[in-house]
């Protein structure tokens, strides 16, 4: 862990956009605010500058926003708002709508890119269905996976390029996309609802959620009944994700608190105390996300 924080931190305020979600690209160029009526692009190396807009015509709220993470594909990114994703392209400073994806039969809770195919994008609903769609083609999703319950997040493994897991309330459900008439593991997490999940950016089997029973518990599916590790926490966490380097997390607790509205940086390897607080926000984080650095750095960029 670093023992050294720059002091070099750029505040820019979007008042009008009262953004829901952000994203940033896998260029660490660009990073897109979803408002109500517009997506904001806000150019990172020049964050100051008025953000360029892309209209939009729903009444519906953002859900997620995220850009392909594979650089042949950062300039495009995918949407969500109530049943439908809308993938976009962003071009020589002008966006469009590319095409849409619409299955769902209720409001969709999370979407997220494949790691190793860029074409591929998994979405999850209330409607207790997860869907694998092929941006190639956009009928249909290409696999269906029945959960029984709504699923509140979806996430694609980072070493494993079959493997999803699902949140539902208080568990975790392990999916192959090869096998997908069953879950391959159940995870009875917590006992409380599952507000986030990520997998271990270099270990396939490990994974970290975080509930709104004060804690963030570490898992490696292949023993699903006991966890590895726990965070135990004063609020219900919000967010809790690994950081891009080893042996990192940052947590955000539950917004609807307003009582901490900064960022914990945590050593995984000692759960003790924090290593560093990010503070300066005077209202609740929505969300945070790495920014890639051309030298291969990484710094971040939170909302």
């Amino acid at each position: 862990m670093a023992a050294r924080w720059s002091s070099e931190n750029v505040v820019v305020e979007f008042r009008d956009a009262q953004a829901t979600a952000m994203s940033v690209d896998c260029l660490g160029s660009h990073a897109v605010l979803s408002g109500r009526r517009f997506l904001y692009m806000v150019n990172l190396e020049a964050p100051s500058e008025a953000p360029r807009k892309i209209g939009r015509q729903s009444k519906w709220d953002v859900g997620t926003v995220q850009w392909n993470p594979h650089r042949a594909e950062s300039h495009m990114f995918a949407a969500s708002s109530n049943q439908r994703v809308d993938l976009y392209s962003w071009k020589d400073g002008c966006g469009e709508v590319h095409t849409s994806l619409q299955g769902h039969t209720r409001v969709i809770s999370d979407l997220d890119w494949s790691w190793f195919e860029p074409e591929f994008l998994v979405t999850s609903s209330v409607d207790t269905y997860i869907y694998i769609w092929d941006t190639r083609d956009t009928r249909k999703p290409t696999v269906a996976l029945s959960a029984v319950a709504g699923a509140s997040q979806v996430k694609w493994n980072r070493k494993n390029q079959y493997l999803l897991a699902s949140s539902h309330d208080g568990d975790v459900r392990i999916w192959d996309k090869r096998k997908p008439n069953t879950a391959a593991e159940y995870v009875a997490a917590h006992l409380s609802k599952i507000h986030g999940l990520d997998w271990h950016p270099d270990n396939e089997f490990i994974l970290a959620t975080s509930s709104q029973d004060n804690s963030v518990r570490f898992w490696d599916f292949r023993q699903p009944r006991k966890y590895l590790n726990i965070l135990s926490c004063q609020v219900p966490v919000w967010k809790a994700r690994y950081t891009p380097f080893s042996n990192g997390l940052v947590t955000v607790m539950v917004p609807q608190l307003r009582r901490e509205n900064s960022l914990l940086l945590w050593s995984t390897l000692d759960l003790n105390s924090p290593v560093h607080a990010f503070v300066g926000h005077d209202d609740v984080v929505l969300e945070f996300q790495w920014r890639p650095q051309k030298e291969g750095d990484q710094s971040h960029a939170e909302m």
